[in-house]
């Protein structure tokens, strides 16, 4: 959960943010989603995220969107469950400044009230920001994807499969 020092707050996303997310996911990645592929993404059974929020001026910070899948009566500590941060990204001039933390805790924390064990990602190896945060979260290397992500004008970069234990 964010901290109240700081100066943002979070929003859980629907189906109105699809086309800011598809703005902020441009500014993130060479490939960003289109506001369809979020619409889509958002309807898929399990789906949840959250934006963050510049709580001077209202302007969006980033996002995350993950999704859980739930076995048996995972609530009651029966069967358990799966989520995956499908994306996350930040805007560039707010890096560094504990948005994407926020994020991945409020996202963690909703994962464990819904019974969620495992929660997993995958993240370009070179992506040294990134593999701080989610080691510093509890993450490890479970699985390589060899050339997984592409990149302009360079050769592609494997993706490292992380997982993290949830408890409730």
């Amino acid at each position: 959960m964010t901290e109240t020092h700081r100066p943002l707050y979070l929003v859980g996303l629907g189906l109105t943010h699809v086309e800011v997310l598809a703005v902020l996911h441009a500014e993130s990645f060479d490939e960003g989603w289109s506001a369809p592929s979020f619409d889509t993404t958002l309807r898929m059974p399990g789906a949840y995220g959250f934006m963050a929020v510049n709580r001077t001026d209202d302007e969006p910070l980033g996002f995350a969107l993950f999704r859980a899948a739930l076995f048996g009566d995972s609530v009651s500590g029966g069967g358990g469950g799966e989520a995956e941060v499908l994306t996350i990204a930040t805007r560039p001039q707010a890096r560094g400044q504990g948005v994407a933390r926020a994020l991945m805790m409020q996202g963690l924390d909703l994962a464990a009230e819904l019974g969620v064990q495992t929660m997993f990602l995958e993240v370009a190896a070179d992506n040294a920001a990134a593999l701080s945060l989610y080691r510093s979260l509890g993450f490890e290397q479970s699985g390589l994807r060899k050339a997984y992500y592409a990149r302009p004008g360079g050769l592609p970069v494997d993706a490292l499969v992380m997982a993290c234990a949830i408890s409730a």
